[in-house]
């Protein structure tokens, strides 16, 4: 096999595999909540936030590719633990400002704003934020590809390959939610709102509490 399929289908494997972390499954869930049932918002929402933790990624891995700089146990700590703030951020926005999120703000007639637009503008934000937390580890598969150099093509097919990996895992991971949901009455999904964004809030607080605690 070409060495720049086989990079490719390598990172197309591990960005399946980062897609479906459970910091990742809980955001896309939380966020997945907010759409009112609706199909349709739920799996658009899943894929902003694929996107924007792609770019985020993609974007930080390539700079530092170029410029030859990599990054420290101490930034990857931190990343994390901000990560986990943004999950924690995202539960309690759920939480208290649901309405808010879901329906935007009131427009005039004839200019009505698309109901769900907060939510993905929002979840395109926290895919950005929460990538931040996972370069390190992106870098670090990297170099056993660098073989001529930092500008090696099969450095740049294994990026595309693991966005494509990112966008698959998390769009299904949103597909097979927003399914579910949208099989529940008005008040079972009120109570799986909370209870979503409860989880995704305790599974925050332990991934800020465990990276302080081992730092």
């Amino acid at each position: 096999m070409q060495p720049i399929l086989l990079a490719f289908l390598l990172g197309l494997s591990q960005g399946l595999l980062h897609a479906v972390g459970p910091d990742h499954c809980a955001a896309v869930a939380t966020l997945g909540t907010l759409n009112g049932g609706r199909r349709r918002a739920a799996i658009i929402t899943a894929f902003r936030f694929a996107l924007g933790h792609a770019a985020m990624l993609g974007g930080i891995a390539a700079v530092c590719l170029m410029a030859g700089v990599g990054l420290s146990e101490t930034f990857e700590r931190w990343a994390e633990i901000f990560g986990g703030a943004v999950l924690v951020a995202l539960a309690v926005a759920a939480l208290l400002f649901p309405n808010t999120m879901n329906h935007g703000h009131p427009h005039l007639p004839g200019h009505a704003q698309e109901p769900h637009e907060h939510v993905h503008t929002v979840s395109t934000a926290a895919g950005a934020l929460m990538a931040i937390s996972g370069v390190r580890s992106l870098l670090l598969a990297l170099p056993p590809l660098l073989v001529g150099g930092s500008m090696s093509l099969a450095a740049w097919t294994y990026l595309p390959g693991f966005a494509l990996g990112i966008l698959i895992g998390m769009g299904t991971v949103g597909l097979l939610f927003a399914e579910g949901i949208t099989r529940l009455n008005d008040r079972i999904t009120a109570w799986v709102q909370r209870v979503v964004a409860v989880g995704s809030a305790a599974l925050g607080l332990f991934w800020i509490g465990s990276r302080l605690v081992g730092g």
